[in-house]
């Protein structure tokens, strides 16, 4: 495919932007699409808490240099929210609610995949050069964190049997 088949009819787009992403929620978890506004001098997006994220933003941080075959993540929080984003590069998000598993692969820097409480996510197949950008809902706390899967799976299974609708008797 040369480069002008590349170019999308569509300013500021590539053909490939047009590319299936994930639909719906899979494993709790969805793909946002953010505003992108494109002029020959390139493109801009931008993120704004209670907008485009059903939070507000109190940390920001970001993952970069990690090494071929390396993995990040391995763990749910127990109150934090985050949106991840593939700011450069692509990187995969594996995804567990602790009743379905669902691999999201990031890849274009105007799509966030949010991640609700109680989700278990591991990230890795990291391209060279990828930058993983994540808006948290919390501050950093540690208490906040499950590392244990067994752990993270029990607290998963209290917090479903409360929220689930009563049964008859």
């Amino acid at each position: 495919m040369t480069t002008l088949e590349r170019r999308s009819a569509v300013p500021g787009r590539r053909l490939s932007d047009f590319d299936d992403q994930p639909q719906g929620e899979r494993a709790g978890c969805r793909m946002i699409d953010f505003p992108r506004i494109s002029d020959p001098r390139g493109a801009l997006t931008f993120v704004e808490g209670r907008s485009q994220v059903p939070f507000d933003i109190a940390r920001v941080y970001y993952l970069y240099d990690v090494p071929g075959g390396e993995s990040r993540g391995g763990h749910a929080h127990k109150e934090l929210q985050q949106l991840v984003i593939a700011a450069s590069g692509s990187f995969d998000v594996l995804v567990d609610d602790g009743h379905e598993t669902a691999r999201f692969h990031l890849n274009r820097s105007y799509n966030g995949l949010l991640l609700p409480r109680l989700t278990w996510r591991e990230l890795g197949n990291f391209s060279s050069g990828s930058v993983c950008l994540v808006l948290a809902s919390l501050p950093y706390t540690e208490d906040d964190y499950y590392r244990d899967y067994d752990e993270f799976l029990a607290a998963r299974r209290v917090v479903d049997h409360e929220t689930a609708p009563d049964t008859p008797r």
